[in-house]
């Protein structure tokens, strides 16, 4: 019988090794029917390699999750369904559970910095209580013992922050891949919002039931407690007795409670985002061959398809934690600590986030992520992420519309007052950020209205169409009477973790608005942190180590500075938004808006004036069906002429929330844009002088290799040059004779060949970039021809010659003689001068025709 047993499973394993050979489009159907026949030894088995075979967590191929779109409708829908919450791989999950005890091991080196520190705490966290695996003789933890759900969500969690797989994702524009598909199912389907819905199939396993040892650490530690079976501890203690037979609450709510979790925990602690000093090898793991270390010491900000992941989590755990007011069940427990526990995540991802990104228009990704997230009211629980389809509506084309702001619900002012960072330093941090860049742009001036249209009111002559009315949000008012409840006040005694490192970016010490001094925790004096934050706060800061008794009517005191404390750090010198007069940073902003509205209008009017003076008339009208509109420009007319509007609701918007509407009515400069930090150096790049900049850039490299023009036709660009490259090669010593032949055939030559000259280029594989010059010998281009002009003109010639009834041979014969004799007679009244040249005579030096296009 044994020998009968092993038989079968090295059968069932040959299957499995033939099938993961397949075609991913065969490979999902043949893995279905083999885990249906597989017993639970044989599932065991396959499961981790199934695992790493999808995923390639450390390195190996992958089934390209992250790269499959529906460009490829067949692998993306065999993908979908092998991995869809109910489909063949989470039927095999939920197959392995079936026995308490089967366990895997994940690694700690896929983990996020910060989580391994945590887990290193000796207080430990509930979640990760029960998954620890330490070893006997060391007592350290090593690695994760884990269910087979556990297993499958910590390395699906991971395959979006695993280096190995992130080139695979940057390179990817469309943003609707199997992987994101995926995540907003597993987030609908385990994070349901309708209490009268549950997680499909409904199963049971004791394998999750809280033990004495947990309820003891929980009673014990109750603030380092982000679960819900905290509550349930304490609501049902006997739910805690060691009987596998009893139905414990936590059976209904543990897949939810895993997926909270480790989503957050994995996407919202990710190192590559918090700390960009660490090598990205360290997620891997430290058995990994050093090759492998080196190839992954990369620092690459978070994809696009990351970032909307993440906005997509944060839109249902507002709608899953708004809908608890109406959940009595066990889930409802849960919803209540969802959005509390991701609190300090997102602020520390958002921060960092913020501090790393470039000053391009990607950057609408951070903007749009955060606005989701301090903007809770636009997610009721019947406002259901499933509305987000996935197939029809594009992300980055979401909340462009210019939509009535409605005001603000009371009930949302403890989530504004808890999360009072994410709204006052955040913007503080977002603002100043828009004097760096070019507001003229029509990204640019998009993001600053987003951002201003939280906080003001758009006037009512500034309509985008008829039927939208513009009303003023009331957030303004409630972040000003919240701010009133931490000025001139301090923190309580805090019980200081060391273990929890501020990983945050430091704020500029010349800001007039919130600064951290210290950019990291310090565990020494406090005294001595106190006095250094105090000496460079202005009037307006906070410090929170201070003791001074708390107004009763100030009750969100308490609440908003152990959250300073938390997420910044005892250094840090709260400044309230809401000053009086404003900062400087506000009108430096509202100087630039000003400027950048006159820049827009002109440039508008000067591509109105451009457009009708080429496109006028009969041949103008030839020209636009052929050609079209000019494609120089980034962006069409229609995209600048919505660049004024959006600047001028923007500037009408600082000034209602700050009140300065008078000081936006002056044209002067404000003395602040000259002396304020916000210019401390003359050689500051304004965009004015980048504008400047720009039009004295000359191209210096091959005149063959410049960039394609819109007046050029690609393909005969490519195909042209590839052709004089093969004739150069060929030919190149005869021209160089020729050329510099002081005879009849030499002056010919050199009214047919382009001249020697000397190019440019900069070598970037050598630190510095140092500018490095060759020389190009005489010649043979033809990209003249790929010109639409040359193209009209002779299709133009070659219907005439058909007309008057010649052949086409005929025609070209008759065009190549013109253009030999027009060439003769040039070269006959040539001067017999010496031809200059600055380049070697021996041979050709550096000169190469190897040089791809």
């Amino acid at each position: 019988m044994p020998v009968m047993m092993a038989k079968e499973q090295d059968n069932f394993m040959a299957g499995i090794r033939h099938a993961l050979n397949l075609p991913l489009r065969t490979r999902c159907a043949e893995l279905t029917v083999l885990l249906d026949r597989g017993n639970l030894l044989e599932l065991h088995s396959f499961f981790p390699i199934l695992i790493e075979n999808i995923f390639g967590s450390q390195g190996s191929i992958s089934w390209g999750l992250r790269s499959t779109t529906e460009s490829e409708s067949e692998d993306f829908r065999q993908l979908h369904h092998f991995l869809s919450p109910c489909g063949p791989v989470f039927k095999l999950i939920y197959t392995l559970l079936k026995d308490p005890n089967i366990r895997y091991e994940f690694p700690l080196g896929c983990l996020p910095l910060k989580i391994r520190q945590f887990l290193e705490n000796s207080q430990m966290h509930p979640f990760y209580s029960e998954l620890v695996h330490c070893n006997s003789q060391t007592k350290q933890i090593v690695s994760l013992m884990l269910n087979s759900f556990d297993y499958y969500m910590f390395h699906f969690a991971y395959h979006l922050i695993n280096p190995w797989q992130q080139r695979a994702g940057s390179t990817l524009s469309s943003w609707n891949t199997v992987y994101y598909l995926l995540c907003c199912d597993y987030i609908i389907h385990f994070l349901p919002v309708d209490p009268a819905v549950t997680v499909l199939p409904q199963i049971y396993y004791n394998g999750k039931n809280p033990l004495q040892v947990a309820k003891a650490n929980l009673l014990e530690h109750p603030q380092n407690s982000g679960l819900i079976s905290g509550k349930i501890s304490q609501s049902k203690d006997d739910s805690f007795q060691n009987n596998l037979d009893i139905h414990h609450p936590r059976n209904d709510i543990w897949r939810s409670e895993t997926v909270l979790t480790v989503f957050t925990d994995m996407w919202l602690y990710n190192n590559q985002v918090i700390d960009n000093r660490s090598n990205i090898s360290s997620f891997n793991n430290p058995a990994m061959a050093p090759s492998a270390s080196r190839f992954l010491q990369h620092n690459e900000l978070p994809t696009g398809e990351y970032m909307r992941i993440v906005r997509v989590l944060i839109k249902q755990l507002h709608a899953f934690y708004a809908s608890a007011k109406a959940d009595d069940t066990h889930l409802g427990e849960l919803k209540k600590i969802s959005v509390p526990m991701i609190q300090g995540k997102f602020y520390t991802f958002i921060r960092n986030l913020i501090h790393r990104w470039p000053l391009d228009g990607s950057f609408r990704l951070v903007l749009e992520l955060w606005l989701t997230y301090i903007q809770p009211w636009r997610y009721p629980p019947n406002n259901l992420i499933k509305q987000v389809n996935k197939k029809e509506v594009n992300p980055d084309l979401e909340d462009i519309s210019m939509a009535p702001q409605q005001e603000v619900d009371p009930e949302f002012i403890p989530f504004i007052a808890e999360n009072l960072l994410a709204y006052v330093v955040i913007f503080q941090q977002l603002l100043p950020r828009f004097c760096r860049v070019d507001l003229v742009s029509p990204k640019m001036s998009l993001m600053l209205y987003r951002i201003t249209k939280n906080f003001g009111k758009i006037p009512r002559n500034a309509k985008l169409n008829s039927t939208q009315v513009f009303d003023q949000p009331n957030l303004p008012k409630y972040l000003r009477e919240i701010e009133q409840c931490v000025d001139n006040n301090s923190s309580p005694t805090h019980k200081y973790n060391n273990h929890w490192v501020n990983t945050l970016p430091p704020l500029s010490p010349t800001s007039n608005w919130s600064v951290n001094v210290s950019h990291n925790r310090s565990t020494g004096n406090v005294s001595t942190d106190f006095a250094s934050s105090q000496s460079r706060s202005g009037p307006n800061a906070t410090s929170f180590l201070t003791s001074i008794r708390v107004p009763a009517d100030k009750k969100w005191a308490p609440v908003i500075r152990q959250k300073i404390f938390d997420l910044e750090g005892p250094n840090f010198c709260y400044k309230s938004l809401f000053t009086n007069p404003p900062v400087a940073e506000v009108y430096d902003l509202i100087y630039l808006i000003k400027k950048s509205i006159s820049q827009a209008e002109e440039i508008v009017r000067a591509k109105e004036r451009d457009e009708q003076e080429m496109f006028s008339g009969i041949w103008g009208s030839v020209k636009y069906f052929f050609k079209g509109i000019d494609t120089n420009d980034e962006f069409t007319l229609k995209d600048r002429q919505k660049v004024p509007l959006h600047l001028q609701v923007a500037l009408q918007n600082l000034a209602d929330m700050f009140n300065i509407h008078n000081e936006v009515q002056r044209d002067s400069e404000p003395s602040s844009f000259v002396s304020n930090a916000v210019s401390p150096c003359s050689d500051f790049l304004t965009p004015e002088r980048v504008r400047a900049r720009i039009k004295n850039i000359r191209y210096e490299g091959d005149p063959d290799l410049h960039p394609i023009q819109s007046h050029e036709n690609t393909f005969l660009v490519r195909t042209l040059y590839q052709i004089a490259l093969k004739i150069n090669e060929i030919y190149g010593p005869t021209f160089y004779q020729l050329y510099h032949s002081q005879s009849f055939v030499g002056r010919l030559s050199r009214e047919i060949l382009c001249p020697p000259i000397t190019i440019y280029r900069y070598d970037k594989s050598t630190p510095g970039s140092p500018r490095l010059s060759s020389n190009l010998p005489p010649r043979l281009s033809l990209r003249f021809m790929a010109s639409y002009s040359f193209l009209s003109y002779l299709i133009l010639g070659a219907f005439l010659a058909w007309i008057f009834g010649y052949r086409i041979e005929v025609y070209f014969t008759f065009l190549i003689a013109v253009y030999v004799t027009y060439k003769c007679l040039r070269a006959l009244r040539g001067r017999e001068t010496p031809v200059r040249h600055n380049y070697p005579t021996q041979g050709f030096g550096n000169i190469s025709f190897n040089d791809s296009f």
